[in-house]
């Protein structure tokens, strides 16, 4: 026997239905679970026995024009379908779908495919906006402290990653920023004798980092600085204006 907790209730999974008469002699038992009702008991792919806490209608399936209703147990939630099993052990997310005992935190994590919702989180956080903000903009929650975390584990994942690096190359392709634009300046500064544009070379370097051709931890934040930086500014950099320079640099830093 199995017994899963919830809101300080047990709720018991029989290993099998003779040990479930043990226990309820006159209950029902319905042998197709996906036939089952919200607190009927049921019969499992495996043979275990365990009581139906919910049965509902998956939201998005009248787009299809199919009814896929759901069943939750103490072992886990399935789609009542004839290619679904409900066996095995408790999962540890007993509300999401799936036979997988991968928790929510590690599905997010590795998950390949990025929703609509991450492409406006990515898309905000490359405009410079911070965490929280951004998160904010994409999910309906107005939770400053979740959105932060929610936020920093998204960022953590190689699709809002690649999302962000995406967005950023858009940024740079239209102001006609290149790796090979950015070597030829740092060049020309190298070369220059008697120069000494500490600010145009940090500017520079802001603007490799951005790029991808220095790897940086501070990427959100380069992204912010660059656009801070109004085309007039950008001009100066790729004119060679020092004084533009130091002025646009003295404005971003503000």
């Amino acid at each position: 026997m199995l017994v899963r907790k919830i809101k300080n209730i047990e709720h018991r999974v029989y290993s099998n239905e003779d040990e479930f008469r043990q226990y309820c002699p006159s209950e029902d038992l319905t042998r197709n679970w996906r036939d089952g009702t919200e607190g009927s008991w049921v019969t499992t792919d495996d043979g275990q026995v365990c009581q139906v806490l919910r049965r509902g209608e998956l939201k998005n399936s009248q787009s299809t024009g199919v009814c896929n209703n759901y069943v939750r147990t103490a072992i886990g939630t399935f789609v009542c379908r004839d290619n679904i099993e409900m066996s095995g052990e408790l999962r540890k997310n007993m509300y999401s779908f799936g036979s997988n005992n991968i928790s929510p935190y590690r599905q997010k994590i590795d998950r390949k495919k990025a929703t609509r919702r991450e492409f406006l989180f990515a898309k905000y956080v490359a405009q410079g906006n911070g965490i929280a903000e951004a998160f904010m903009k994409a999910y309906p929650t107005n939770n400053e402290k979740y959105a932060d975390y929610q936020g920093k584990i998204l960022l953590s994942t190689e699709r809002v990653k690649n999302l962000i690096r995406e967005e950023v190359d858009k940024v740079l392709h239209e102001a006609e920023i290149t790796p090979l634009y950015l070597l030829g300046k740092m060049k020309e500064v190298v070369d220059d004798n008697g120069s000494q544009d500490k600010d145009k070379i940090q500017a520079l370097k802001t603007l490799m980092q951005i790029s991808g051709m220095m790897d940086t931890e501070k990427r959100t934040e380069s992204v912010t600085l660059f656009q801070g930086f109004t085309k007039e500014q950008l001009d100066a950099i790729q004119g060679g204006d020092s004084k533009k320079l130091i002025e646009a640099s003295r404005e971003v830093e503000k």
